[in-house]
């Protein structure tokens, strides 16, 4: 019997009898854990899935004896430290996709968040204060897509058919199906910066990515667009990000992900972010992925890598 520690499980009861049939036993426990609570628990353990924002790191690694490290979504890179794994011989694997309409749909509503000042207007009324603002429409404004992969992609597709707006993207490869599609445009990072109304964050987390956006292009966006991103914080400076927003080049920007998770108090928060109001900056608590389907679809993947890891040596969906 293998013994699979699993922070923040999703997973059925069904499920967990279904693994228990292939020889794994399911242990659970709670998320945001520190490194040594961590270490802890993960005695006696074969097979780590990280569930909530928990981290295999190079440290955690070497002080186990795990088999296998399991990623419960698609952004591994900050979960598990790849090449202590590697060298260690420890497999990874993750659930490739899996959520990816789910994210695209969070990322459109936090673009009306910022738009409409749902979130803002929500709170000012509950406080009694009944404001009136200057809100626009999407219809006809450019949305820039930074990182037009699978996410990026779905998100291009809903707001350029549901809300009639036109689509440029800064990527890597060309994405001929999507211009082909949306008549959407390939451009450099700074002409997406200048002309985008809306700016969406969803390349991936990686060394060259980590803030892409920064000083030295954040002052280039267009007076008045909204910033949205549901990909990792750190591809944005924190200290431009600041600049633009206190200044006003961006009128509010809108994170699914912060540079600390959980979230530190006000007064502890050096990036001094979380101090502009709801028409400023709007977070989420990194739950873009969470949906019923996308859950089911996470439960399958983590199933499938366990079985085929029992069977073969090898989890389906390895990374490394």
């Amino acid at each position: 019997m293998l013994n699979a520690l699993f922070t923040e499980c999703f997973l059925s009861k069904s499920d967990v009898r279904k693994l228990g049939r292939h020889g794994v036993k399911i242990i659970e426990a709670s998320g945001n854990l520190d490194e040594s609570e961590i270490i802890k628990k993960l005695k006696d353990i074969d097979i780590y899935i990280i569930g909530g924002t928990d981290k295999a790191t190079e440290n955690v690694i070497k002080n186990t004896n795990l088999k296998l490290i399991i990623f419960y979504g698609t952004g591994y890179e900050n979960h598990i430290d790849i090449n202590a794994a590697s060298h260690k011989g420890i497999q990874a694997a993750n659930t490739p996709k899996a959520n990816a309409y789910t994210v695209a749909e969070h990322c459109v509503a936090l673009i009306l968040d910022a738009v409409k000042q749902i979130t803002y207007l929500n709170n000012s009324s509950k406080l009694g204060i009944w404001r009136q603002r200057e809100a626009w429409n999407l219809e006809n404004k450019t949305l820039g897509i930074v990182g037009m992969g699978t996410i990026g992609g779905c998100v291009a597709r809903i707001m350029k058919n549901g809300f009639g707006m036109k689509v440029i993207y800064n990527n890597r490869g060309k994405r001929e199906d999507l211009e082909k599609q949306l008549d959407a445009h390939k451009v450099d990072l700074q002409t997406l910066l200048k002309t985008s109304d809306v700016v969406s964050v969803n390349a991936s987390y990686s060394d060259e990515s980590v803030e892409i956006l920064n000083a030295n292009n954040l002052g280039l966006v267009k007076k008045g667009a909204v910033l949205v991103c549901t990909s990792r914080a750190e591809l944005i400076d924190p200290r431009a990000l600041k600049k633009a927003l206190t200044r006003g080049n961006l009128s509010c920007a809108a994170f699914d992900s912060y540079y600390k998770e959980p979230l530190p108090s006000k007064n502890d928060d050096k990036w001094g972010l979380l101090s502009f109001p709801d028409n400023k900056f709007i977070i989420t608590p990194h739950t873009a992925y969470g949906s019923r389907e996308a859950i089911e679809n996470m439960n399958r993947m983590v199933i499938d890598n366990l079985i085929s890891f029992i069977k073969t040596g090898q989890p389906k969906y390895k990374v490394t």
